[in-house]
């Protein structure tokens, strides 16, 4: 059952939602206008959707939604294209169930309640295949935005699938699937922040499915969902590891980002991939290590240590493979931003870096990598950074570890506390510092961040938060590399 619907809660690339975008619903509002009149719930609607999806082997998520609704008289579309009624307090909102992992999610019982602006609902759904099936429960609450905030959040909308109109500097790129059966086509993948509904691809006489975007150049991950079931593109040689067991297709249109590309014209680094024998896990653990040009000729220079970790289901190699984060420290350093340091990137697999997989980095990993290079020791040459599951785990580990590093730089790391659960945030000290990063439009982590800013700030914890338009994608990883690496190297030269 777990292997039949695990992408509700993980898809591909991301750990992600099973979106409930208040489709399918009846909502029951109270007001003090007549039952014959009409609601005016027209405006923006912001809401934070939580997610209890453990019956569908599923670990709960939050995401944040944001979504126009459009009224005439009685009648109302929201922009997902999911019209309503409103029927005195009542809004009946009418929508096709629709498909994932290979079933269909239909609605139990959707009710939402409004009072004044503030939005509450809780929504019970079922997904099912034919031959298994399970549900959950979605709870929302929210707000309507009030006019002269409107403005502003409805042109964030509407500028939020600009790839579906040519821009200044994009290039037309036309994706294309055979799939003569299929009921419903999506393109999911960066463009998308891996939500699998928001590109839905148009089906031509001949069975072929396609839909053209007007992309920016660089590098693009990408899925097909096929009647729910996520596949890559078979016709597209270009794969990449997703981190569950699978791939996902790449493009590269155009130039990628300078510093992301190899320049033959510099010195470079070397990447060395070893492993680990490890007496704490009971098997044998790899391991990856990028030595900085010239390490080999000059014997008695020292190095900071940056601890480098991968996301959820990944491996060492997420780094060196979707992160060029090679090139960059060579690009870097031989244009004078950085001053040169090593960095070693465990496995973690899914293991959130907590219980042994904890023990063994801090135990093992990094002081035998001390032993066999030269690398400065203390605190203050020593950081850690990660992204999304290695976001939590290079906050958890330097939280754990204060003796340790000197600088924690978690990007869109997803903090589930319930990965912690010794946390106390009534007893929270921070002496390493602290930068965190996250993308403004990023589904997975983008709520736990501000979440943990807040907890922060109430903490009076010192800490720097930077936000940009982003999703939690390569697309943006790649687009701060040379920032918080700098952020990094300025820290160890302090």
């Amino acid at each position: 059952m777990h292997n039949q619907t695990k992408s509700l809660t993980g898809r591909i690339g991301v750990s992600a939602i099973l979106l409930l975008a208040m489709t399918g619903c009846k909502s029951t509002i109270e007001a003090d206008s007549p039952a014959s009149a009409c609601l005016q719930v027209a405006g923006t609607w912001d809401l934070i959707a939580d997610t209890d999806d453990s019956q569908c082997g599923g670990s709960g998520k939050q995401e944040k939604m944001v979504f126009t609704v459009t009224q005439d008289h009685c009648q109302l579309e929201n922009s997902d294209g999911t019209t309503g009624t409103i029927n005195g307090a009542d809004i009946n909102w009418i929508a096709d169930p629709w498909y994932i992992n290979g079933g269909e999610v239909t609605y139990s019982k959707a009710i939402a309640r409004i009072e004044g602006k503030q939005v509450t609902g809780s929504y019970d759904w079922n997904w099912s295949d034919g031959s298994n099936e399970c549900s959950g429960t979605t709870k929302v609450n929210g707000t309507i935005l009030a006019n002269g905030e409107t403005v502003s959040v409805q042109t964030k909308v509407k500028e939020k699938n600009p790839m579906l109109l040519p821009s200044e500097g994009s290039i037309a790129h036309t994706f294309s699937l055979q799939a003569s059966d299929a009921k419903a086509v999506y393109l999911a993948g960066e463009m998308s922040d891996w939500q699998a509904d928001v590109f839905k691809m148009k089906k031509q006489e001949q069975g072929d499915w396609s839909l053209t975007l007007y992309l920016q150049p660089g590098a693009w991950q990408y899925k097909f969902v096929v009647d729910g079931k996520w596949r890559y593109d078979h016709s597209n040689p270009k794969t990449t590891d997703d981190g569950y067991e699978g791939l996902n297709s790449l493009i590269v249109l155009g130039k990628e980002v300078a510093e992301l590309t190899v320049n033959p014209n510099i010195a470079h680094g070397a990447v060395i991939n070893s492993d680990f024998d490890s007496k704490v896990l009971g098997a044998n653990s790899p391991y990856a290590v990028y030595l900085p040009a010239g390490y080999s000729a000059d014997s008695q220079k020292i190095y900071p240590l940056l601890v480098l970790l991968h996301g959820y289901g990944n491996d060492q190699q997420q780094w060196i493979r979707d992160g060029k984060i090679q090139n960059f420290m060579d690009n870097l350093a031989d244009k004078g931003v950085i001053e040169p340091f090593i960095i070693v990137m465990p496995s973690g697999e899914k293991s959130q870096y907590v219980g042994k997989r904890e023990i063994h980095i801090m135990e093992e990993l990094i002081p035998y990598v001390k032993a066999q290079y030269r690398i400065k020791p203390g605190k203050a040459s020593t950081a850690i950074s990660g992204l999304s599951m290695g976001g939590f785990g290079a906050f958890y580990l330097a939280h754990r570890h204060q003796d340790i590093f000197g600088l924690s730089v978690p990007l869109s790391g997803y903090f589930n506390m319930s990965n912690y659960p010794d946390f106390n945030p009534e007893k929270f000290t921070m002496t390493p510092a602290l930068y965190l990063y996250c993308g403004s439009d990023d589904h997975t982590s983008f709520v736990s961040n501000q979440g943990l800013v807040k907890l922060l700030k109430k903490g009076g914890i010192d800490f720097t938060y930077k936000t940009a338009p982003g999703g939690h994608t390569w697309r943006y990883w790649n687009s701060i590399s040379s920032e918080f690496l700098t952020v990094i190297s300025d820290f160890f030269n302090q």
